[in-house]
């Protein structure tokens, strides 16, 4: 699929309540020079829509702008924010999207990674923006655990735009996560919170998602 069509086809999945900010050429020329082969096309995404989020709220991309600082390409990348609680996990990363349960994807040497939030650990995902757009478009039940996000929201209704679905406390990373047993928390919270636990060594060691089911 060429981008341009890719982009037709992702226009429907935008959440249409969310008013991007205007974009800032300067925050993008800053920033997205980490993305190396990508940076044209990231910079096209974001003249096209500055920052956004689709599938209710599963998938979020960051925008180009100062403010709001959960939406702030810019900010969610300072350095004294929550990425210092996961600590050298971190290293090298640029981030410019997340998923509704915290795990971030970032530019590391040209291509894009996952912080996978709840497993303390990093994985190569894409070479190229066009190739993981289509990767979480086309398969978001695989990319983004999207069969967990619907389970979330029967639970606690739809997720509000700031915030993720997160694990309540005291948390057991290997048991299943149980939807009755997340709560929605603003986003550098949750993603805090997340690190410490990673720092204390109450990570997942698995490699997907594994949750209970709603009856």
């Amino acid at each position: 699929m060429d981008f341009e069509a890719l982009l037709r086809f992702v226009e429907p999945y935008l959440d249409k309540d969310f008013r991007p900010p205007l974009f800032d050429p300067t925050i993008a020329a800053t920033v997205l020079p980490s993305a190396g082969r990508s940076q044209m096309l990231h910079d096209r995404v974001l003249r096209w829509h500055n920052g956004f989020y689709v599938f209710g709220g599963l998938l979020h991309v960051l925008g180009s702008c100062g403010t709001p600082p959960n939406h702030s390409i810019l900010a969610w990348n300072d350095a004294g924010g929550w990425r210092r609680s996961f600590g050298p996990l971190t290293e090298g990363c640029v981030f410019f999207a997340q998923t509704a349960f915290g795990d971030q994807f970032a530019y590391r040497g040209g291509k894009i990674v996952r912080l996978r939030a709840l497993e303390g650990r990093t994985d190569a995902m894409a070479a190229s923006l066009d190739e993981w757009l289509q990767t979480v478009i086309l398969d978001p039940d695989f990319a983004l655990d999207k069969r967990l996000f619907d389970a979330c929201v029967k639970v606690h209704g739809p997720l509000p735009h700031g915030g993720h679905f997160a694990p309540t406390m005291p948390y057991d990373p290997s048991l299943a996560l149980d939807p009755a047993r997340m709560q929605i928390a603003p986003t550098r919270d949750s993603m805090e919170t997340k690190g410490e636990l990673v720092r204390s060594g109450l990570f997942r060691r698995r490699s997907s998602m594994s949750f209970r089911p709603v009856s």
